[in-house]
């Protein structure tokens, strides 16, 4: 059985690349597109054929750190390349159906025994679950990466202190503000007056709808913070609503300003566009 199984694994070995273009005939027939047959999509495929193959008479550790590393690696590729994780997995079975019927073809012009293809059965199908659990691991993963920084990204945008002179700078909120966001104002506000040596910092309210009770609280603990590093603060554009909230929370007043219009005020401190020429 031993030998049987060398020569069934050399022949898939052999035979990878056919298979692999194969993928995409039994694509056609069930109906779907098939992908484009790059030199690389190929060699991919080509190179998990040949771990099938070699799985059939090498150890099984080896095997297995293969179609582990082949997993993950083409994990990763695919959320490169924005591939639907669902999309990426319906191939699972390609791969499955391609195999089998070169193995069913095989036992056609060869003496296979039964118990030869009943071993290959239990050596290939594991390995094939085993690789597309390490491609969904590795997916879900770097999935996560690439969406935890596209959100560190958004929330760097959302907290824009933009310096207007050398000591004055302005914090322009729009938007929804959760308890989420305020923390992350706290952190970035601190964080850029600091590096910025900001004396006197604007916090603009005015395009800001809705501020619960729980974040006007947060909001006011940052006022707080930066009067600790010396900053100046003064909030422009706060609607009626907010003015409510931070009167039924008892938050004093005192040691901030308060500008009904950002325009104005800037204005008065002499910080005015320059006219084009």
């Amino acid at each position: 059985m031993e030998q049987q199984l060398r020569v069934l694994g050399k022949k898939i070995i052999e035979h990878k690349y056919n298979l692999s273009k194969k993928i995409d005939e039994v694509r056609v027939s069930l109906g779907e597109h098939p992908t484009e047959q790059t030199e690389f999509v190929l060699n991919l495929r080509g190179e998990l054929f040949s771990y099938f193959g070699k799985a059939l008479y090498e150890d099984k550790k080896t095997s297995q750190e293969h179609f582990i590393n082949w997993g993950r690696k083409n994990g990763e590729l695919a959320v490169q390349h924005e591939v639907p994780l669902d999309k990426a997995l319906s191939s699972t079975r390609y791969y499955r159906m391609v195999l089998w019927d070169f193995i069913r073809n095989e036992i056609s012009n060869e003496k296979f025994s039964v118990e030869t293809i009943l071993k290959a059965a239990s050596i290939i199908d594991p390995f094939l679950d085993e690789t597309v659990h390490a491609f969904s691991v590795a997916y879900v993963e770097n999935n996560n990466r690439v969406l935890g920084l596209a959100r560190e990204a958004i929330e760097e945008l959302s907290v824009p202190v933009v310096r207007l002179t050398r000591a004055v700078a302005v914090l322009p909120l729009v938007g929804t503000i959760d308890t989420h966001r305020s923390k992350l104002i706290m952190e970035t506000s601190l964080q850029k007056c600091m590096e910025l040596q900001i004396e006197h910092l604007f916090i603009d309210l005015s395009g800001v709808a809705v501020i619960d009770t729980m974040v006007a609280h947060n909001l006011f603990k940052v006022i707080n913070s930066l009067k600790l590093l010396g900053v100046n603060v003064t909030l422009s554009g706060m609607r009626p609503e907010l003015a409510q909230t931070v009167v039924s929370l008892g938050i004093s007043f005192e040691g901030f300003s308060i500008a009904g219009n950002l325009y104005q005020e800037l204005e008065a401190m002499g910080i005015r566009p320059q006219k084009n020429k």
